[in-house]
């Protein structure tokens, strides 16, 4: 029990990583650099079918918005082995948090990830870490 306590911090640091660096970029990839808001809020916002990284965003470290993450997987070598780490990010409601399908001033990433050293039965367990981030609150 104790060794998968100590795996599940290391899901619960995994997770916190992706999340806090995501939330350290742009809210929006018309947001960066930008002294004044957009003219047009939300619908000046990246379509959600464009959301995920921009041209010659190949690497983490050129990950300029909060979007960006979007489709990432990434395998982490840790101590304690490797764990599949993956993000997902959409618009959601701002008042009930359900993803939707054209841009909000409310964008959720969901942080998923698993080892085969964490299983539930035959298959490996997944945690999912989530944070709703919201352009005004920037």
């Amino acid at each position: 029990i104790q060794i998968d306590g100590e795996l599940e911090q290391e899901v619960i640091s995994l997770g916190q990583e992706i999340i806090e660096e995501a939330r350290s970029k742009s809210f929006d990839q018309v947001t960066i650099n930008t002294v004044a808001p957009p003219s047009d809020i939300p619908g000046g916002f990246t379509a959600p079918g464009n959301l995920g990284p921009d041209s010659g965003e190949t690497q983490r470290s050129h990950f300029n918005d909060f979007d960006d993450y979007n489709g990432f997987n990434e395998i982490f070598t840790t101590a304690h082995g490797d764990f599949s780490v993956s993000a997902e990010v959409f618009y959601v409601d701002g008042t009930n948090f359900q993803k939707i399908s054209s841009p909000s001033t409310f964008k959720k990433i969901e942080v998923t990830i698993q080892s085969e050293f964490l299983r539930s039965g035959d298959a490996p367990r997944q945690y999912t870490l989530e944070f709703i981030r919201n352009y005004y609150a920037d």
